[in-house]
Formats: structure tokens, C-alpha cells, sequence
């Protein structure tokens, strides 16, 4: 910070005692530095006594009126900008011709550190050394599940303005169950029974908001999952969106998007049954890993918990699962976007280009194995390999340059719970919730509670953080909706595994639960959509799960908040971050970059393009 900002905290401005933020007519005057203010001071031969407080500068060696001080002021900032305006001119790096997200599924914060030792120079371990790094970024919400998390990456903003509270949700205008990016309006490319779009998204993209400024920047977002593809991509039509179709078994798009003319041509070059009869076998030192014979793990498709892990053939029931759940996607991935890229001609004149890809590969193996299994440590090789090559091949196509790579995750992962209580060194609380099993409990308190008339039903859906009741029986009972909420809330919080439950109009309110902190406050507010969000909200204990998965996320506490966030590339400032971010920082700062005006925004510009100082001849 320089003289000028510390004496009037920042470009052009002052804070009068008691008052507002002032603004001076001199905020234009680019900013000085020391030598320079030294330099005039010293040609003026006049000495201040606290420079650092020049917005109330005193002269102890002259007596002047107040007039005669104001003037001499102005003529004598007039001189000092003159000169800075003379000798400096500030830098900015020119707006990269690319914009490169990378969200891998599932991929907790720790386990940047946990797995470094067993990745080479090329991948992660080179973004750590050339880029900036964030330790300690955190999700500020609730329903940490894949929908909502691809949704902020790239909107900056939470479910309370995305309207993407979960992968599922319940829509009270609607009246429906609906899947965050079902839409029967566009039908997907050879699976036309479902239809896929972004309709349900209500915020724009970077990459929406890009193309309206630049029509002629090109979005590309490719993903094993619809849901990572399309809530990155935005609600552009003009962008190619590509997502593996299970039924067709390769990649495709709907009617709402662009439809490329290469994508018959990619399915050949990158076909599905490239990986018919391949192993997933082991590459680290048993000494360097986790046991392989953990029984509390799930089973890998068509096999068994233990490697080696076996693909099988096209035409078997669990061949794509299995392909899926395997390293060998990351290939098929990869391969698919690389392909894409070269048609596309990404990166290759001044429009930026915006590309997002979806890893879902590590959110498939880390449900069945958990995150402490050997097969996530095997998998992180491999992915940290194939980050390596695509780093090359950008560095190699693009140059480092004309280019800003970003990775990042949309969600963590708890540890399998019987994993934790039969092999942990301390004693945990623990357990899971089934939907069926809680569903059924609380239909019967409430009937105690509130009164059982026939086959009364009082909860209408859960899906968890969000619990909405069935109004038809709410305005039946005579009670009003506050009491019942009040009732059901009373009702989970004296069940084993709920760690807190209140009424959601209390806490659109802003008033802090009994027990809860103002950061889990903020952390379900930005969870609350008008239209999506239930009467009352709820989450598990510590370590508890909700369903039946090996392994799961969904809560807010910090395995499944804490996500990494990395960046490479042309002007990135190489070092760690400091203090606490957030992904919904992303979009904001590469707006930025990108010179797109964005505003009302969950996340802020972490500022991470260097700048340097040119010094012109006077």
C-alpha cells in the first residue's frame, strides 16, 4: 500500500471523522509512489509533519490561513500527480484468449496435501508452483451436492438466486418433483424420452453474460454428467454442451443447444468401447497406500472391493458403470475435449473462449470406496496425470500466456461411517438416516402431535436440507403453518443423528436458532429459493449420513465445504491466497479479467492478475 492509500484509505477517497466515504476530484490521478512524493516534497523544500495524514496535513514551521493552506495543498498534489502521470504508466495483462474450469467431482480440500507426495511435477504440483493457490476455500451453503456446487462455480452466486437448491427438488409453483436440468421441452439427442436444459437455472453465467458482450466467444462444456455440463455452461444457447448418454453410450447434447457438426465424427474417434476387457490395476507401494481390503467399501461394478478392478465388455450389464467408476475415463474424457477443442479452434483469435469440464469420474469411485480407500488414493494418480497432459497440450496449442486454467471441485465427501467406528483411533458418533425410515417416524410423531385422521399424511417431500408439508393436511388440522413447523422441527431434533432443525420463515428472517452461529445462518439462508425450498430445514449430525451410499455429501460442515481452488495461466500472480475464500469467487474474478461487468454477486474478486509499472521517459 502506498502513501496515498494509507492516508486516505485507497484511490480517491477519504473517510471524514463520523461521515461517509468522501470522494475526491483527483480519483482519476493514477496513484504515486514514495520516491516519487519524496522527490517534489524535496523540490519544494517544505516539510510535513505527518504525511501519512495528509488529509489534515499541519506545517510546524509556517503559519497559514486556512485559504492559504487549501491552495498550497492543491498546487502541490496537482505537481505530484503531474509527475507520477509522467514517470508511470500501469500494465495490465492483455484478457487471455481462453478461460479453462475444471471442476472434479467430489474432491475434498485436504486432499491437495494428502496426495502431493504421490503426484509428479507436471499436474497439481505445478499449478501449486507457478500458480495461485487457495488453502482454505469454503462452500457457504448448505446442499453441498453436485447440481448446486456446478451452479455457483460459474455464477458466483448461491441457490437463493440460482434457484439450484439440489439435485433433485420439490417446486410448490410447479408442483412437481423436478431434476435440477430436466426440461421435456428440449429432448436429448437419441434419448428422446428425456429432455435437458438449464431452464431451472435463474442466474447467468460468465459465459452467458461473455457472449453477450462478445457474441463471437465460443462456450464448450463437456462432462460425464448432464448436470456438471449444462450448470457451468449457462443458459446460451449458441454454446456446445456435451454430456455422456447412458442409453446411447456416447456423448450428446438436446435440442436447446447448439448442435456441432462433429459430434458423429467424435463419438468415432473416442468411442465407448475403446476399454472393452481393461484391468484398473494397482500403480503405488502397498506401504505408500491405504489397505485394500476394507469390507464396510462398496463393490466396484461387475466385481468385488478388492483390485484388481475389472472393466468387462460392451453389452454387459455393468460395462459403463464400470467404465465410469474407472481412471480409463478420465481418457475418454479428455480425449473427447481435446477433440472439441481442436474443432472448435479454442483460444486461437481475441474473443475469449470459455471451456468448463465436469471430472465426474472422482464423485463415481469416491460414493463406493470413500475417500480414505486405496481406490481414491490409485484414482488421484491417475487424474493428477491426465491434468498434466492437458496442461501440456494447452501450453503447447494455446501458450501459458493466452490462457487461465482454474480447478476447483463442487463439493467434498464424508467418510464412510462404519469405516470411521470400526477403524478410527477415537471413538465417533456416526451413523446414517434413511429417507424411508425418518419419513416414517416423523409421519407418526406428528400424528401423536397433531392428530391422525385416516391416512393423514403430513410431510409432502424431503430432500434434504429442505423438509416441505403437506398443505392440504396443514389447513385441514386447523393449526396454523407456523405451529406445525414449529411441531416437526421440536419433533427431529430429539432424533438420534439431527444435529438442528428450524422453520425456514425463521430463518429468512435472520433470526439465530438457539445453539446456531450467524455463519450457519448465512450458510442456510443462502440455501432458501422461495419456490424450492420447504417449511422446515434440517441437517445430520457430524459424520451422519443421509441414504445408503458407502460414502456421501450434502452437509455443511468442512469434509463436505472444504473444496480446492487453483489457478494457472497468462498474468496469474504465482503463490498462495491468502485468508478464506469461496468458490463463487471464481466468477467474480474472472469477470474481471474478462472486462464483464457483473453485479449483486455472492462471491468478490480475489484480484490475482499482477500488474507492473512501466517507466516512461520524462
Amino acid at each position: 500500500m502506498n502513501l496515498f492509500e494509507q492516508g486516505c484509505g485507497g484511490r480517491g477517497t477519504r473517510t471524514p471523522t463520523g461521515g461517509s466515504p468522501a470522494v475526491f476530484k483527483t480519483a482519476a490521478i493514477p496513484l504515486c509512489d514514495s520516491s516519487d512524493i519524496a522527490n517534489a516534497l524535496a523540490f519544494r523544500k517544505v516539510k510535513l509533519g505527518h504525511f501519512s495524514h495528509f488529509c489534515n496535513t499541519y506545517f510546524p514551521h509556517f503559519e497559514v490561513s486556512n485559504m492559504l493552506l487549501r491552495s498550497f495543498f492543491i498546487f502541490l498534489l496537482a505537481f505530484v500527480s503531474t509527475n507520477c502521470v509522467l514517470a508511470q504508466k500501469k500494465q495490465t495483462p492483455k484478457a487471455p484468449k481462453a478461460i479453462f474450469v475444471l471442476s472434479f467431482d467430489q474432491m475434498r480440500g485436504d486432499f491437495v496435501e494428502r496426495f502431493s507426495r504421490n503426484w509428479g511435477a507436471k499436474g497439481f504440483n505445478r499449478i501449486i508452483k507457478e500458480g495461485s493457490v487457495s488453502p482454505l476455500c469454503y462452500y457457504n451453503h448448505i446442499s453441498n451436492m453436485t447440481c448446486p456446487g456446478h451452479a455457483v462455480i460459474l455464477t458466483g452466486s448461491y441457490p437463493s438466486v440460482t434457484g439450484i437448491v439440489s439435485n433433485d427438488f420439490f417446486d410448490s409453483k410447479l408442483g412437481c418433483t423436478c431434476y435440477c436440468t430436466e426440461d421435456k421441452k428440449h429432448p436429448v439427442n437419441g434419448n428422446t424420452k428425456i429432455g435437458r436444459s438449464p431452464d431451472f437455472l435463474k442466474q447467468s453465467t460468465l459465459g452467458d453474460l461473455l457472449q453477450k458482450q462478445q457474441p463471437k466467444s465460443k462456450g464448450l462444456s463437456f462432462a460425464i454428467k448432464d448436470r456438471a455440463a449444462i450448470l457451468m455452461a449457462g443458459k446460451s444457447k449458441i454454446n456446445s454442451v456435451l454430456w455422456f448418454d447412458w442409453k446411447t453410450q456416447a456423448f450428446t447434447t438436446s435440442s436447446y443447444y447448439n448442435q456441432p457438426s462433429w459430434i458423429d465424427a467424435l463419438n468415432k474417434s473416442v468411442p465407448y468401447s475403446a476399454y472393452a476387457g481393461k484391468k484398473w490395476n494397482t500403480i503405488l507401494a502397498d506401504s505408500e497406500t491405504s489397505p485394500d481390503s476394507i469390507d464396510v467399501e462398496g463393490n466396484f461394478p461387475g466385481g468385488d472391493f478388492m483390485f484388481p478392478h475389472e472393466l468387462g465388455f460392451p453389452g454387459q450389464e455393468h460395462y459403463t458403470e464400470a467404465l465410469m467408476t474407472s481412471p480409463f475415463s478420465l481418457s475418454f474424457l479428455f480425449d473427447a475435449v481435446t477433440f472439441a477443442l481442436n474443432r472448435e479452434s479454442i483460444g486461437k483469435d481475441d474473443h475469449p473462449d470459455i471451456v468448463s469440464i465436469g471430472i465426474s469420474t472422482t464423485d463415481l469411485t469416491g460414493h463406493i470406496f470413500g475417500p480414505d480407500s486405496r481406490e481414491i488414493q490409485e484414482l488421484y494418480v491417475h487424474v493428477d496425470s491426465i491434468l498434466g497432459t492437458f496442461i501440456d497440450h494447452l501450453d503447447a496449442t494455446i501458450g501459458r500466456s493466452n490462457y487461465i486454467l482454474v480447478v476447483t471441485s463442487d463439493h467434498g465427501v464424508s467418510p464412510i461411517p462404519e469405516y470411521i467406528t470400526k477403524f478410527g483411533k477415537v471413538p465417533v458418533d456416526a451413523g446414517r438416516i434413511h429417507e424411508k425410515a425418518l419419513k416414517d417416524t416423523l409421519e407418526k410423531e406428528m400424528g401423536k402431535r397433531c392428530g391422525q385422521k385416516g391416512n393423514t399424511i403430513w410431510i409432502k417431500y424431503i430432500e434434504p436440507p429442505s423438509i416441505f408439508l403437506n398443505d392440504t393436511t396443514v389447513l385441514s388440522s386447523g393449526y396454523e403453518m407456523s405451529m406445525i413447523a414449529d411441531t416437526l422441527c421440536s419433533v427431529l431434533s430429539n432424533m438420534d443423528g439431527i444435529a438442528q432443525a428450524a422453520p425456514t420463515a425463521y430463518i429468512q428472517q435472520g433470526r439465530i436458532p438457539a445453539g446456531w452461529t450467524k455463519e450457519l445462518l448465512e450458510m442456510y439462508r443462502n440455501d432458501i429459493h422461495p419456490d424450492r425450498t420447504g417449511e422446515v430445514m434440517f441437517m445430520v449430525k457430524p459424520y451422519w449420513l443421509f441414504g445408503s451410499k458407502p460414502a456421501n455429501h450434502g452437509t455443511g460442515y468442512d469434509y463436505d465445504t472444504h473444496v480446492p481452488l487453483m489457478f494457472l495461466g497468462g498474468g496469474i500472480r504465482a503463490g498462495q491466497i491468502q485468508g478464506k475464500t469461496d468458490p463463487a469467487d471464481i466468477m467474480p474474478t474472472l469477470a474481471s479479467i474478462l472486462n464483464v461487468q457483473v453485479q449483486h454477486r455472492h462471491g468478490k474478486n480475489l484480484e490475482l492478475i499482477k500488474t507492473s509499472i512501466k517507466n516512461k521517459k520524462k
